[in-house]
């Protein structure tokens, strides 16, 4: 086995391998626990890891090309639990309740959230339904009439999107976060059921927030534009008092 000059241990030929064939390599491992471990051999298999060529990728002009997908749908349904699924800027994706029941990452890939559109038209009951864990960033989720993210139960972080439901005479019935989850925790993790809102657009609807189960509005946060409301709260388990678990989002 060959040595570095000037060093004393040897160089594992793995290490003689290119980024793109490490990117190969690595991408056949299960994103958690494999990849996370793999992630802390070096930094260099850290950079690695967290590539954008690890990802799963939303394109309806795709050209079968590995790990590209003509609709969330379906790489929702090929993803493993705790893949980045990049999200293609410039046109409209419909969801129609796309079921997320295993830990992911939904990142737009436009340069601001108003360049990645998830759209719900009316007659469903939200456009993303998380079951587990997930974050949602960089992206805009419109829904007609009813629920832009709907949270059964798992850490759901949504980060610097536009959330908006269109004006319709009921909209009573819309509200763009809607979470049903109890305060409960994972007996494995321990993990407790949440909502975290950062740097968000929220717009339309009855109001921006509405909980159906034990979990509580709270540390919210309100940044007045002149054409946007942008929010920060949190939705979990209750610590401090709250008078209502409905936030109007009207300006």
């Amino acid at each position: 086995m060959a040595k570095r000059e000037g060093h004393g241990h040897s160089t594992p030929p793995i290490h003689w391998l290119d980024d793109a064939c490490l990117v190969r390599i690595l991408s056949y491992l299960t994103p958690m626990p494999d990849r996370f471990n793999a992630a802390r051999v070096c930094k260099r298999w850290q950079n690695l890891v967290s590539d954008s060529r690890m990802w799963l990728h939303v394109d309806s002009d795709h050209d079968a090309r590995m790990n590209v997908f003509s609709s969330l749908q379906d790489a929702v349904l090929a993803a493993r639990p705790g893949d980045t699924l990049l999200i293609a800027p410039g046109v409209m994706h419909e969801c129609l309740n796309v079921h997320i029941n295993k830990p992911l990452c939904l990142v737009g890939g436009g340069t601001s959230a108003g360049e990645t559109v998830l759209f719900c038209p009316r007659g469903f009951e939200s456009a993303l339904e998380f079951s587990a864990s997930g974050r949602v960033a960089n992206l805009t989720i419109k829904a007609e009439l009813g629920s832009c993210l709907l949270h059964r139960k798992g850490r759901l972080t949504v980060d610097n999107c536009f959330l908006e439901c269109a004006d319709h005479p009921l909209d009573h019935l819309s509200c763009p976060i809607i979470s049903t989850a109890d305060d409960s925790s994972c007996p494995i993790s321990k993990a407790q059921n949440e909502v975290s809102v950062i740097e968000t657009r929220i717009e339309g609807g009855f109001g921006c927030v509405r909980t159906s189960g034990s979990l509580k509005l709270q540390q919210v946060r309100v940044m007045f534009g002149r054409a946007a409301l942008t929010f920060w709260f949190q939705v979990s388990k209750h610590l401090v008092d709250v008078d209502a678990a409905l936030v109007p989002c009207q300006a």
